[in-house]
C-alpha cells in the first residue's frame, strides 16, 4: 500500500508539472485537492498560494500566506513568499506602488539575512533599483554576482536555470551587458517548457530594462515557450505552407483544444511533451471513470486526467457546441499568452503530421470558427449581468425606500442608462438587477462602474447603513421570446439561469465572471480589464462546481 508521504510527493509533483507549464488554474486546484488529504504539508501549501498568485489573485494569496505557518519554515522559498507577493502587488500598478516596492525589497533583504539566500538577495537588489535606491541595489547585486558565477553552476537542469536567471538579473541591475549576454545565452537552452519560470523572469527583467534601457535588446532575447491553440481541419488556416513541423519548432508548454477532437491526436501532442487543456461543452461522462478526475456531479465544470486538464462550459443541446468551445479555447489561449508575455502559436494536423504556425492571424481564425455557425440568427450570444443588494431582505422600511430612491437610481440605473446602446434587455425585481449586453466589454464596464458608483455613494452614509452589490457576469447563447406576464419581448435560456446562480457566491462589492466571459473579453481585446482566477466554486441551488474569476 502507498504510504501517505509517497502519495503527497506524487501529488506535489503533479501540481508542479501543471505550474511549470503555465496551467496555473489546474495547479491551484490540484494543490488544493491534495491539501485536503495532507493539510499539514508546507510544500503543498506553498505551491497552492504560489499558483493562486500566478492566476492573478495576489491579494487573496497574500491573505492565505499570512494565515499559514510558512514563515516559520526554514526553507528560503517559503519564507520569501510574502515578499514575492508584495512585489507582485507593487508590479500590479497600485497607487502606492513605490512604497510597496520598498516594503517588498526590505522583506526580501530580511529573508536573505536569515537564510543567507542568494535568490532573496537578488530580488532585494532588483526592487531597490526600481524603488530608486541605485546605490543599495548595486551593492547587493555585486554580492550576488560574486556568489553566482560561471564556475559553480549546479548540475541539475532546473537549478542551473535559476542560477543563470539570478546572474542575468544581477547583471541587469549592474548594467553589465557582457555578463547579461553570457547569462542569457547559458539560460536559454534550459527548462524550455517551464513557462512559469521563464515568463516570470522575463517580465521582471523587462521592468528592470526600463531603468537599464541599454540592456533592453538583450532582455528581449530571453526565451519564453509559446502558448498554443489546437485547431481542427475546419478552423485551421487554409495555407499551411509556411508552417513548420512540430518537431522542428518551439513547443508550446500549454495548448488549448476542444473536446470533440480525437483522443489519439491529443495523445500524440502529449507524447511531444505538450500540456493540453481541453474545453468540453458539458461534463464528459467518461471522465467520472478516471481515477484522477475528481467528479462529484454531472455539472462539475473542471477536472484533470493523467495527460490533460479540462473544463466544461455547461452548454445545452441547442448551442453551437463545437463553435462555442472553439471560440472559448481561442480566447483563453490568447489571454494566457498575453498574461505571460509569451508567443502564440497554432497547431494543426495536415497530411498525417502536426504543424506549428507562429504567424497565424487570430481574427482570421475567429472568422473561420464563426463561419461554422449552425444556430438560427435569433439565438445569439450575449453578456449577462446579474446583481443583488447584500442583506436586502433584512432592511427596514426606511432603508428599503432609500435603496429604491437613492442607491438604485444613482448606481445601477445611472450606469445602465449610460450603456443603453449596448443593452438588449434590462429589468429589476426586488433587489435584483438584470441586464443583457451585446458585448462582453460593455457588460464588464457596466459591472465595474456599478461597483465604483456604489462604493462612492457608501462614503456618504454611516457605516452601518451602507448597502453593497454583488455582481456576476457570464457570456453565452440565449433565445429571444415573449414574456406573457409583463407582455414585453424577453430573452431566456439555461445560460441565464447559470449566470444567476453565480450571484450568491460573489463577494460583496466584487464581480465574479466565468471562463467563457474571460475568453470573450480577450477576443474583444478589452485590454484594460483583467480577470483573476479565484477557484472552483459550488454554485447556489446545487447548480454544480465551476471555475470563477474576479474582474478588475
Amino acid at each position: 500500500m502507498m504510504q501517505s508521504s509517497d502519495g503527497e510527493k506524487i501529488a506535489l509533483a503533479a501540481a508542479w508539472r501543471l505550474q511549470r507549464t503555465g496551467n496555473f488554474v489546474a495547479a491551484f486546484d490540484r494543490a488544493q485537492d491534495a491539501l485536503h488529504r495532507w493539510p499539514n504539508s508546507h510544500a503543498l501549501e506553498h505551491l497552492s498560494i504560489l499558483a493562486l498568485a500566478s492566476c492573478g489573485a495576489t491579494e487573496a494569496a497574500l491573505d492565505a500566506f499570512r494565515a499559514s505557518s510558512l514563515s516559520a519554515n526554514s526553507n528560503e522559498d517559503f519564507q520569501a513568499l510574502e515578499a514575492r507577493l508584495l512585489k507582485d502587488l507593487a508590479f500590479n500598478g497600485r497607487a502606492n506602488s513605490e512604497a510597496m516596492l520598498v516594503e517588498a525589497a526590505a522583506a526580501y533583504e530580511r529573508v536573505s539575512q536569515r537564510t543567507d539566500g542568494t535568490y532573496s538577495l537578488q530580488n532585494a537588489a532588483l526592487l531597490w533599483l526600481l524603488a530608486g535606491d541605485a546605490e543599495r541595489a548595486t551593492r547587493l547585486a555585486r554580492s550576488v554576482a560574486s556568489r553566482v558565477t560561471e564556475f559553480n553552476v549546479p548540475r541539475d537542469e532546473e537549478a542551473a536555470y535559476f542560477h543563470w536567471a539570478t546572474q542575468a538579473e544581477a547583471a541587469l541591475v549592474l548594467g553589465d551587458q557582457a555578463l547579461l549576454k553570457r547569462a542569457v545565452a547559458a539560460a536559454n537552452p534550459l527548462c524550455r517548457q517551464n513557462s512559469w519560470a521563464r515568463s516570470r523572469t522575463f517580465l521582471q527583467m523587462r521592468r528592470l530594462s526600463a531603468v537599464r534601457a541599454d540592456c533592453a535588446d538583450i532582455v528581449d532575447g530571453w526565451y519564453r515557450p509559446p502558448v498554443g491553440l489546437v485547431l481542427g481541419g475546419d478552423s485551421a488556416p487554409a495555407d499551411l505552407k509556411s508552417a513548420a513541423g512540430i518537431e522542428g519548432s518551439d513547443m508550446p508548454a500549454l495548448a488549448y483544444c476542444i473536446g470533440s477532437g480525437r483522443e489519439s491526436e491529443r495523445d500524440e501532442l502529449a507524447a511531444h511533451g505538450i500540456q493540453l487543456h481541453v474545453i468540453y461543452p458539458d461534463t464528459p461522462a467518461d471522465k467520472s471513470k478516471s481515477a484522477s478526475a475528481e467528479i462529484g456531479s454531472r455539472r462539475d465544470a473542471s477536472g484533470h486526467c493523467d495527460t490533460y486538464t479540462w473544463s466544461s462550459l455547461l452548454l445545452d443541446e441547442f448551442d453551437d457546441r463545437d463553435r462555442v468551445c472553439a471560440e472559448t479555447a481561442l480566447g483563453l489561449s490568447l489571454g494566457h499568452a498575453d498574461a505571460l508575455s509569451a508567443p502564440w502559436v497554432v497547431l494543426a494536423r495536415s497530411n498525417g503530421r502536426w504543424l506549428s504556425l507562429d504567424d497565424a492571424d487570430p481574427r482570421l481564425i475567429r472568422a473561420a470558427i464563426t463561419s461554422q455557425r449552425t444556430l438560427p440568427e435569433d439565438r445569439s450570444r450575449y453578456g449577462f449581468l446579474f446583481a443583488d443588494a447584500v442583506s436586502y431582505s433584512s432592511l427596514n422600511a426606511t432603508d428599503t425606500r432609500r435603496y429604491w430612491t437613492n442607491l438604485l437610481p444613482r448606481t445601477g440605473a445611472a450606469v445602465l442608462r449610460r450603456h443603453s446602446e449596448a443593452i438588449v434587455l434590462r429589468k429589476t425585481w426586488g433587489d435584483a438587477v438584470h441586464a443583457v449586453f451585446r458585448t462582453a466589454t460593455a457588460a464588464a464596464a457596466a459591472a465595474l462602474e456599478i461597483q465604483a458608483a456604489t462604493a462612492q455613494l457608501a462614503e456618504e452614509l454611516e457605516r452601518d447603513r451602507r448597502l453593497t452589490f454583488r455582481i456576476a457576469v457570464h457570456y453565452g447563447p440565449a433565445d429571444h421570446g415573449y414574456d406573457p406576464v409583463e407582455e414585453t419581448p424577453s430573452i431566456f435560456g439555461p445560460q441565464l439561469s447559470f449566470a444567476a446562480r453565480i450571484v450568491p457566491v460573489a463577494p460583496p462589492g466584487g464581480v465574479f465572471v466565468t471562463e467563457p466571459f474571460a475568453a470573450q473579453l480577450s477576443l474583444e481585446e478589452a485590454n484594460t480589464m483583467h480577470c483573476s482566477y479565484v477557484g472552483t466554486t459550488s454554485l447556489a441551488k446545487s447548480y454544480g462546481r465551476v471555475r470563477l474569476l474576479t474582474l478588475t
